[in-house]
């Protein structure tokens, strides 16, 4: 795959397909639905939150029940901290109680149904992830729709080319969208990849990213330092400072090849790194990249002090403001914390002079 920009949307690619009538249990898709008027002065946490199909809080990611822990240790421990869970549910056409060997595996839409109700009623917003191989995308496509009927609020898809990845063609990536597409129009699904600019040109991020809602990159800054991957950057117009490969770099490098998808991001970092500075830097960088929340991979081997950090810097989350008489776009900049740049940007506003009474903006969290 090339780095040319990407034009076809999730909007335009629902259509190709025909859409679907939504299915019992959906969430909500629009990013204004249900919004309520709100007079000036409101406080930001009494507006509504922006109905959403992607996760509202940060997210630790689990492999395995078996090396990850209990998924009552996970869900209490994840509770404590205020963050969700994203479970890996299947690989392929397996389901991961084939890899999996403790008793609460994964064993098909069943078990994900009551590990979906045991985490939500903990207060652990439950998003499922999967492996996406393209070798029979008619099953895996059902799978990951069958996640989501069972409870899962979104699913991540692992678009990865090296061995025991991806080996299907661009055609049979088109096959998994609209295969999906169709059976869950409305549920979230984002493509997760290696941040890496040039192994992004060896998956076909295009066609992904046209049924996605999200990019989801696995900045593992602290493993692309080597001297083949600073080689390899260098290449791609990406040139590491003095500090070499920093989470800063890493994040800059995978948002500036993603840009042109016009999708968010929703990085993943490397829950193992002790580096608070790191870790700082990673979350403020995020943020600028204007990501609503993080993951951390994985639960089992995510130190602590990096919950804590999570926990102590909340997910973004957008709100609705609607226009009163009076208002201009600097008052509600002020009201809310945030820029006329970034209230500009948030809704497509090109003259900061011309808003309408009643005109439903997305405030930036």
């Amino acid at each position: 795959m090339t780095s040319s920009a990407s034009t076809t949307t999730r909007r335009d690619f629902l259509k190709l397909v025909g859409g679907g009538a939504a299915l019992a249990g959906l969430w909500p898709v629009s990013a204004v639905a249900g919004a309520v008027s709100a007079v000036p002065g409101t406080p930001a946490s009494a507006l509504p939150t922006a109905a959403s199909t992607l996760p509202n809080t940060h997210l630790a990611w689990v492999w395995q029940f078996s090396t990850d822990g209990t998924p009552e240790t996970i869900r209490d421990t994840l509770a404590a901290y205020g963050m969700g869970v994203a479970l890996k549910t299947h690989d392929g056409v397996e389901w991961m109680a084939k890899y999996d060997r403790s008793a609460a595996a994964v064993s098909g839409p069943a078990r994900i149904e009551e590990l979906a109700e045991f985490f939500e009623s903990g207060g652990v917003p439950f998003h499922a992830w999967a492996v996406v191989h393209g070798s029979d995308p008619a099953r895996e496509a059902s799978m990951a729709a069958q996640v989501l009927r069972a409870g899962a609020r979104t699913i991540a898809l692992d678009l990865e080319s090296y061995r025991g990845f991806w080996v299907g063609t661009a055609a049979k990536a088109r096959q998994y969208g609209e295969i999906l597409r169709s059976a869950q129009p409305d549920k979230g699904v984002l493509t997760t990849l290696d941040a890496r600019p040039w192994e992004m040109d060896r998956i076909p991020l295009k066609e992904f990213a046209a049924f996605s809602d999200a990019v989801a990159p696995q900045v593992y800054w602290s493993d692309f330092g080597t001297a083949a991957n600073i080689t390899k950057y260098w290449i791609a117009g990406d040139i590491p400072g003095s500090e070499g490969v920093t989470a800063r770099f890493a994040l800059d490098a995978a948002a500036r090849k993603l840009q042109t998808l016009q999708l968010p991001i929703y990085p993943i970092g490397p829950g193992f790194v002790k580096d608070s500075v790191a870790w700082t830097q990673f979350i403020e960088r995020s943020f600028a990249h204007e990501a609503r929340a993080i993951s951390t991979w994985r639960y089992g081997t995510t130190t602590p002090a990096v919950f804590a950090m999570l926990r102590d810097n909340p997910p973004k989350v957008d709100r609705i403001y609607t226009v009163q008489p009076g208002d201009s776009l600097g008052y509600i900049a002020i009201t809310y914390g945030t820029t006329v740049e970034g209230l500009m940007k948030k809704n497509g506003i090109t003259n900061p002079d011309l808003i309408n009474i009643g005109q439903e903006l997305i405030v930036p969290g």
